[in-house]
């Protein structure tokens, strides 16, 4: 990671990822640790609202069909909790009525799932582009 003035980082970003898949969860992981990210790990959408109780999140990354509330449902509930953070959805069969879905839940992107790591890094830094600006030089 660069540092900026007084040798801190000049870039710094947490992500929580939510997958009851634990292989394709820490595939993402490890992933995403490779860029600096602080990551931290969810298998269920009431595991993320808890998370999202004690912590902040700058972005999540979240299957769009997790095992108690789906992925849609889950973000729209942390939104009226901590206010909006941008995520990322990955489903394993991406149908229209998930685009649409992921649409009106203002999500980033739509992955499907398995996903390559650079595809979901490079998802990653657009978003951040888009939602926070270019990190700092």
């Amino acid at each position: 990671m660069m540092k900026g003035l007084l040798g801190l980082p000049r870039f710094h970003r947490s992500i929580l990822v939510a997958d009851h898949d634990r292989e394709l969860r820490e595939r993402m992981v490890r992933s995403l640790e490779r860029d600096g990210f602080s990551i931290y790990e969810a298998e269920a959408g009431r595991e993320v609202l808890e998370a999202a109780k004690k912590r902040f999140f700058d972005i999540l990354v979240m299957e769009m069909e997790l095992p108690d509330l789906d992925g849609v449902h889950t973000l729209r509930m942390v939104h009226r909790l901590v206010g909006p953070i941008p995520c990322i959805f990955v489903a394993e069969e991406v149908s229209k009525e998930m685009w649409l879905n992921a649409l009106t839940a203002h999500a980033f992107a739509l992955l499907e799932a398995p996903l390559r790591g650079e595809v979901l890094r490079r998802t990653v830094w657009d978003l951040i582009r888009r939602s926070f600006g270019p990190p700092v030089g």
